[in-house]
C-alpha cells in the first residue's frame, strides 16, 4: 500500500523542521587535562641599576672652588672630584707651624740652661739643676703636643678635598663651582656602569617566596631572547610606603649596552614542578570566592565542578585538587552553561 502523497510530504516537512530546530551541540573550544611540567612564575617590572652608585658630598661645609668634571664623565679611582675653599684651615695650620717653631725655640734655650747648670756642677744647686731638667721634659712634651696639632689640621685640611671612591662615571652633577654648600649637598652621583644589576619591587606576600639564588628570566627592549639572571639579594625589610622588597637580580650576560634606568620586563622563576595539572585562568568562575570549571562528560553534557588551585598571580595556575588527567573542560566557561550538549570547535 503506498503512503498518500501529501502524507508523505508532511514527513519530510516535519523531518526538516526538526533538523532545523531540534537543539544541536554548540561549537566549543575543549581543553583536556593532562599532568605536565610546569613552571611558577612571577612577572614584574626591573629597572637596570649600577652595582655601585653614591652621592658624593664633602665633609665639611663651605665654598666650592673646584668642580672639575661634568656630567658623563669617566674618571678613577682617588681623582679629585671637588675641593672647598681650605683658606680658614690654611691659616690654622700656619698658626700651629708658628707654635712649633716657637715652641722649638724654647726647648732649645731649656736644653742650653740645663747643659750650663749641669757643667757648672758644685757651683749649682741640686735644686737649680732639676728645675732645669724639668724644663726640659715639659718642653719636649709640648713640641710634641704642637707637632701633633699641625698634622691634625693638616688631616683636616684633606677633607677640604674630595676624591672618587671608585672609578666610574658622573651620572648628576647638581652644584657648580663658588656655590657655599653644607655636609649634606650632594656634589656628584657617581656610578660604576660596569656589570650592572636589575633593581625589581616585588609585593610582600610574593618575595616571601624568594630566595637568594634563585632563577629569573629577563626580556630587554630590542632582544628576542631573554636573558638568564640569579636573585642576588632579597631585601629584608619591607618598604611601608610600598608594601614591597627590593629584589637584585645579576645577568648571566653583562649589560653594558643597555642604559642605567632603563625598565626590563622580569620573570621570576618561583618554582619548577613535575607532573602537575595547570590550566589558564581564564578557564575558572569565581576564582577568588568559589573556584568552578565546568567540564565535559563523555556525552558532551557540560556540568560545574569545584576545583582547588596554587592562586599566583599568572595567565596559568597549578589546580591541587578537583581535576584528574583525561578529564575536558571548557576554555571558555561562559561558552555553555551547565546541561549544555557542546561539541569541539574544529
Amino acid at each position: 500500500m503506498k503512503m498518500p502523497r501529501v502524507a508523505l510530504g508532511v514527513l519530510v516537512l516535519l523531518a526538516i523542521a526538526a533538523w532545523l530546530f531540534w537543539p544541536r551541540a554548540a561549537a566549543v573550544s575543549i581543553l583536556e587535562v593532562k599532568k605536565a611540567p610546569a613552571v611558577r612564575m612571577l612577572a614584574v617590572n626591573g629597572t637596570i641599576r649600577p652595582r655601585l652608585s653614591v652621592e658624593v658630598q664633602a665633609p665639611v661645609a663651605g665654598t666650592l672652588t673646584a668642580l672639575p668634571y661634568d656630567v658623563g664623565a669617566r674618571v678613577t679611582e682617588g681623582v679629585l672630584l671637588a675641593r672647598v675653599d681650605d683658606a680658614p684651615q690654611r691659616a690654622a695650620i700656619a698658626e700651629a707651624l708658628a707654635a712649633v717653631s716657637a715652641q722649638e725655640a724654647a726647648l732649645a734655650q731649656a736644653r742650653r740652661d740645663l747643659a750650663r747648670f749641669e757643667a757648672l756642677g758644685e757651683f749649682v744647686t741640686r735644686q737649680r739643676r732639676e728645675e732645669a731638667r724639668l724644663a726640659v721634659d715639659q718642653g719636649t712634651q709640648e713640641l710634641k703636643r704642637r707637632r701633633a696639632l699641625v698634622a691634625q689640621a693638616r688631616d683636616v685640611q684633606q677633607r677640604y678635598e674630595v676624591r672618587a671612591p671608585f672609578a666610574g662615571v658622573i651620572l648628576e652633577r647638581p652644584v657648580d663651582p663658588g656655590q657655599t654648600i653644607t655636609v649634606s649637598t650632594v656634589l656628584y652621583r657617581l656610578a660604576n656602569l660596569a656589570a650592572p644589576e636589575i633593581a625589581a619591587e616585588v609585593d610582600e606576600f610574593y618575595a616571601a617566596a624568594l630566595r637568594v639564588g634563585g632563577e629569573a628570566l629577563i626580556e630587554l627592549p630590542g632582544r628576542s631572547q631573554p636573558i638568564a639572571a640569579a636573585i642576588v639579594h632579597v631585601e629584608p625589610r619591607v618598604d611601608p610606603a610600598t608594601g614591597a622588597r627590593e629584589v637584585r637580580l645579576r645577568p648571566s650576560r653583562p649589560l653594558d649596552d643597555v642604559a642605567s634606568g632603563a625598565t626590563v620586563a622580569v620573570n621570576l622563576i618561583v618554582e619548577r614542578e613535575q607532573g602537575v595539572i595547570s590550566i589558564p585562568r581564564s578557564a575558572i568562575l569565581r576564582a577568588d570566592s568559589t573556584p568552578t570549571v565546568r567540564v565535559v562528560d563523555d556525552e558532551g553534557r557540560v556540568q560545574d565542578r569545584r576545583i582547588r588551585f596554587v592562586d599566583w598571580p599568572a595567565e596559568t595556575v597549578t589546580v591541587t585538587e578537583g581535576l584528574a588527567p583525561g578529564m575536558r573542560i571548557l576554555a571558555d566557561p561562559q561558552a555553555a552553561a551547565p546541561g549544555a550538549r557542546v561539541r569541539p570547535r574544529a
